[in-house]
């Protein structure tokens, strides 16, 4: 049993390790949706410039900062494919050339 669900951030068609989440659900990605909206934009720094790799790890910060419980539910893999994703999908954050934030859904 669970919510299953995983998250990706993109830029540039790079990607970043897919978070999973046994318990998160849809709100998962709503969360790393609004995550992601509120990141500054730059040049300066590789958060700035919203690199995939680096927004994963500060996003992971993010949870762990707000729910000391969240660590029990979380795991990486490589792929959307290397874990239990099965009842939500994948949601990918993705960081478009215009500066815009999206998310997508992937099953």
């Amino acid at each position: 049993m669970g919510d299953r669900v995983s998250v990706q951030s993109e830029k540039d068609g790079e990607r970043s390790v897919t978070l999973f989440s046994h318990w998160g659900g849809a709100a998962f990605g709503k969360e790393a949706e609004q995550y992601a909206r509120a990141l500054p934009v730059g040049r300066e720094k590789p958060l700035d410039r919203r690199e995939p790799a680096t927004v994963m790890v500060d996003f992971i910060r993010h949870l762990l900062a707000q729910d000391s419980g969240a660590a029990s539910d979380l795991y990486l893999g490589a792929d959307p494919s290397d874990g239990d994703n099965g009842d939500n999908g994948n949601f990918v954050i993705v960081f478009e050339a215009n500066g815009k934030t999206s998310l997508r859904r992937e099953t």
